[in-house]
């Protein structure tokens, strides 16, 4: 036999052959009638990429349940009966803003979770800080918590949380420290104020000292009737009132007003009308801000991976009582959403929230709510 060069033999297959053949055949049948035993080209190869990919949708998860929450809240503060509380609900919905971290008001350094209620150090700046997105209320007293969390666990060297709460106009740089910058002001972890580039010294700095697992409250109210003429232009007077973990903050009797540049003796007539309209003048750091500015919950990380979770919404907060939060009696106390946390009636938070809740028994959206113990 001649083989010509090009020419293919043929041999009839063999027993082996044909059971491998059949194999393929049955594999490929198997493929195409049950897809999802592939694995999909887009699917990440790696452990890492992986991890991200199922966070990120455990992160989308979060968002959503956050966001209805806060929809329902948003629906209940247009059905208030508090005529102050309708009209802010009005104007975040008309808005489309909700009471949380500002996506747009932050620092490149700063990761918003959870609906934006919690922020995290992840950049490498020094100070890393984030507004809120909606401003407190003038001529009302306006309380809001932030709670900082304990350090995750993967972390190998847990270093001691370093943060500082308050309040700053959108004139601070996002960089800053708050309470840096005139018209801000900030309680840090070490438990000292920092009010318009000023350190305001506590009385007892151990109990004003704060760190992880705490949970720091702001009590704040801007009054416009207390405007005066200074050389940086037309100010207006705010009185803050820090607490920490229920235990209101005592500022040192020697500070006086802070923030702006009046001349000697209209300063001294300024600070004395502080004192007079200071609902406790031993608790209370007057601050100086621009007329024309508005004041927003502002929060300052500084060591890394710090996690801090926003409490703007009455639901959320943890004080329970007047005393615990400085706020005088005989007036209303509003949450940075509007809603109404205590009346001008009723000094302790659990009997308000037992009247809240024989009216709405009929709701199910509380559910939501255990959400909120980040901690």
């Amino acid at each position: 036999n001649v083989d010509f060069p090009g020419q293919l033999q043929t041999a009839p297959p063999s027993r082996q052959n044909s059971v491998d053949m059949e194999a393929n055949s049955l594999s490929s049948a198997d493929d195409d009638s049950e897809p999802f035993m592939c694995t999909p080209k887009s699917f990440p190869p790696t452990p890492t990429s992986r991890s991200d990919v199922l966070a990120r949708g455990f992160r989308f998860s979060e968002d959503v349940v956050f966001l209805a929450r806060d929809q329902l809240r948003l629906q209940g503060g247009l059905e208030s009966d508090n005529p102050q509380t309708r009209a802010m609900a009005r104007a975040l919905k008309e808005g489309s803003r909700l009471a949380v971290f500002n996506t747009s008001d932050s620092d490149s350094g700063v990761a918003l979770t959870c609906g934006q209620h919690v922020a995290t150090k992840t950049g490498n700046d020094l100070y890393c800080s984030t507004r809120s997105m909606v401003p407190v209320l003038r001529n009302s007293y306006v309380y809001f918590e932030m709670s900082v969390s304990s350090p995750p666990m993967s972390n190998m060297m847990i270093q001691p949380a370093s943060v500082s709460v308050g309040l700053s106009t959108v004139e601070m740089p996002l960089n800053a420290l708050v309470g840096a910058w005139k018209g801000s002001i900030g309680l840090c972890t070490t438990g000292q104020i920092l009010a318009a580039g000023q350190w305001c010294s506590p009385l007892d700095p151990r109990v004003s000292a704060y760190g992880s697992d705490s949970t720091v409250g702001c009590l704040v109210c801007l009054d416009d009737d207390s405007a005066f003429e200074t050389w940086d232009g037309t100010m207006v007077t705010a009185l803050i009132t820090f607490n920490v973990n229920g235990q209101v903050v005592l500022p040192h009797s020697g500070n006086n007003a802070l923030g702006s540049t009046t001349g000697s003796n209209e300063q001294q007539q300024q600070q004395q009308q502080v004192s007079n309209t200071a609902p406790n003048e031993s608790s209370t750091v007057p601050l100086f801000v621009p007329r024309e500015e508005e004041l927003y919950a502002t929060l300052t990380l500084h060591s890394p991976d710090t996690q801090v979770l926003c409490r703007f919404c009455a639901e959320d907060i943890l004080a329970r009582s007047r005393k615990e939060i400085g706020a005088p009696e005989g007036v209303t106390i509003y949450a940075v959403d509007g809603g109404v946390l205590l009346s001008d009636y009723v000094n302790e938070l659990e009997q308000y929230s037992s009247s809240r809740d024989e009216e709405n028994d009929s709701d199910d959206d509380g559910s939501l709510d255990s959400i909120t113990n980040y901690e």
